[in-house]
């Protein structure tokens, strides 16, 4: 695979990642990029991928409740806008091949508005097939 075809793969990856959680589908994270599995935490139950969506998915709408109060506004997640990715130009499928790793951030909004985490997304090629995970940052 070239470069710009990771980059492609990637992004397609990533907007299919960020449309499924500002749709409030986190159970279907495990079909393209799950979170890390000690997300699973949240929910106080066995680290599966399927228990990391949903430990996620409980971690993300408290998050939002909570802000939501504090702020006396609505909270959501935007959907995908490539302008909310960054790294994006510095992913290297040769590094993905060496490293067997890359991360890609992005920032996700709310009605527009960047919300104070950011997603960080980690490529690594499993049986020839890129994969990811991720992960929130504060």
């Amino acid at each position: 695979m070239v470069e710009s075809g990771f980059k492609t793969k990637a992004q397609e990856l990533i907007k299919l990642m960020v449309d499924t959680i500002a749709d409030k589908e986190y159970e279907k994270l495990v079909s393209n990029i799950p979170p890390k599995l000690s997300w699973a935490a949240f929910i106080d139950a066995e680290p599966t991928s399927e228990n990391a969506c949903l430990g996620f998915g409980k971690w993300l709408v408290e998050q939002l409740a909570m802000w939501e109060e504090y702020e006396n506004k609505e909270f959501v997640v935007d959907h995908f806008q490539k302008s909310c990715m960054e790294d994006i130009d510095d992913a290297d499928e040769a590094r993905l091949e060496t490293d067997n790793s890359d991360v890609v951030c992005y920032r996700p909004m709310s009605f527009g508005e960047e919300l104070d985490f950011w997603f960080e997304i980690e490529f690594f090629t499993e049986d020839g097939q890129i994969k990811a995970v991720f992960d929130v940052n504060i």
